[in-house]
C-alpha cells in the first residue's frame, strides 16, 4: 500500500515539461511531431475510425479524461502537412511509463512512424527517471508484438478478458530503462 501511496505522491509532483514541434525526416518524407491537447481529440477519433474499420476504442470522454489527468501525461501526434495521421499517448505512475494507446493510419503504417513515436515517448520516460516502459497489445496483433519486441520490450504476463467489447485477452509488455 504504501509503494501505491509514494508512485501516486511522485505522480503528482512532477512538473511537466512541454514537447518542442519537431520536423523529422523519415524514408525521405517530413513529418511533423506535436504535442496534442484536448482541442485536438476530433482529429484523434478520426484516426481510430480510420485504423479499427470504423469503431472507437477510446470515446471522445476516455481521451479527455487521460489529458486532463492530474498524472503527468504526453499525447504526441505525427501529422502529414495539417493531417493527424498517427498518434500516441503515455501516462506516468509511480517509476513506469504506461502507453495507454498508439495508432497510426493504414496508408502511414510500416513506414517506422510508430517507432518513432515510441522513441518519443522513451525519452519522455527517461527525461522523468522512469524505469518501465509498459503497454497492454491484443493478444491477436502479431504485428505489434513483433514491433514491441524488436523495440526491447518483454512479456510479462497475460491480462483475461482485458478488451471488454470483445472480450480479448491482452499481452502486458514491459521494457526496462536505462537511465544515466
Amino acid at each position: 500500500m504504501l509503494k501505491k501511496f509514494k508512485a501516486y505522491a511522485r505522480s503528482l509532483f512532477y512538473e511537466k515539461k512541454s514537447f518542442s514541434t519537431k520536423t523529422v525526416e523519415i524514408k525521405g518524407q517530413a513529418y511533423q511531431f506535436k504535442e496534442l491537447n484536448p482541442n485536438d481529440v476530433k482529429d484523434l477519433l478520426a484516426v481510430e475510425r480510420a485504423v479499427y474499420d470504423g469503431e472507437l476504442p477510446w470515446t471522445k470522454s476516455a481521451f479527455l479524461s487521460e489529458m486532463k489527468s492530474p498524472f503527468l501525461n504526453l499525447y504526441l501526434g505525427v501529422f502529414q502537412g495539417n493531417e493527424l495521421i498517427g498518434f500516441i499517448g503515455a501516462r506516468i505512475f509511480g517509476f513506469d511509463c504506461h502507453i495507454t494507446n498508439i495508432a497510426v493510419i493504414p496508408t502511414y503504417q510500416r513506414k517506422n512512424l510508430g517507432t518513432k513515436l515510441i522513441d518519443e515517448i522513451e525519452d519522455f520516460a527517461i527525461m522523468n527517471r522512469c524505469e518501465t516502459l509498459s503497454l497492454e497489445v491484443r493478444i491477436s496483433n502479431q504485428d505489434a508484438q513483433r514491433l514491441y519486441r524488436k523495440l526491447g520490450f518483454q512479456s510479462r504476463k497475460v491480462r483475461k478478458g482485458y478488451y471488454t467489447q470483445t472480450n480479448e485477452d491482452a499481452l502486458d509488455m514491459v521494457k526496462f530503462l536505462e537511465n544515466e
